[in-house]
């Protein structure tokens, strides 16, 4: 949902900072120092030397949390601050902008090979695993595609170890189920396929929500959301 939020960050607020260096994606997690007119001074809790190489007016995307969602805006890097290069900053801030907001965390469309193994559950058994390929995901959780019966896959509750593929490697985390979802005939706009075109192979949505994750692992999705995100923006201009 596209908001537009005229309240600003305050001293002391974590903001996760998402940049490009030479066509990679580096990211940041800064606390802000100074709140001015126009922008903002952040601070990195150690130096960073990826910082130094960070140029003036390359875009960069602030991540903050904010009445207890997380918001998105799009600004521009204005310059190292101090005799470091490598720990202080500057970025644009407007008063009245454009934000991104979620329930808990920007979720976005993705198909990447996923593996589940049950650690506890109610119904099934533990060591139980299956494969899939997820249908969205985020730094809180992610729903995937089983080509399993409900009844053959887990139920609301179970606690499970999630194997995530991304391009950059493998992340683990640990995950309770939120929701299990019959799609065995349900097409990709998620209404009921006609019956002459309906399967028989199974297919069930399992959404999940970390419970035990760590930074890098949650750091390297959003690495891969954004990469996705900007992607995705480059293809509609191209399409202009």
């Amino acid at each position: 949902m596209m908001i537009e939020t005229s309240g600003r960050p305050n001293v002391h607020d974590t903001v996760f900072v998402e940049a490009e260096v030479d066509g990679r994606p580096v990211q940041f997690r800064a606390v802000v120092v100074n709140v001015l007119r126009d922008c903002l001074w952040l601070g990195l809790i150690k130096p960073d030397r990826r910082l130094e190489q960070v140029r003036d007016g390359v875009p960069v995307t602030l991540t903050l949390r904010r009445n207890g969602t997380a918001v998105v805006a799009s600004e521009r890097f204005l310059g190292h601050l101090g005799t470091t290069q490598s720990r202080l900053f500057s970025v644009a801030w407007r008063d009245t902008c454009e934000a991104v907001q979620r329930r808990a965390h920007l979720r976005v469309r993705a198909e990447c090979p996923v593996e589940y193994v049950i650690l506890q559950s109610a119904l099934g058994e533990p060591g139980m695993s299956a494969t899939g390929v997820t249908r969205d995901i985020s730094a809180s959780g992610l729903q995937m595609r089983v080509d399993r019966a409900v009844e053959d896959t887990v139920v609301e509750g179970d606690l499970l170890e999630v194997r995530l593929s991304l391009d950059s490697g493998m992340v683990l985390a640990d995950a309770s189920v939120v929701r299990v979802e019959d799609l065995t005939d349900i097409g990709p706009d998620g209404k009921p396929v006609p019956f002459a075109k309906a399967t028989q192979k199974p297919v069930t949505a399992i959404a999940v929500q970390f419970e035990s994750i760590s930074d890098t692992a949650q750091d390297r999705i959003v690495r891969y959301m954004f990469s996705l995100q900007r992607m995705r923006r480059d293809l509609r201009a191209g399409e202009r």
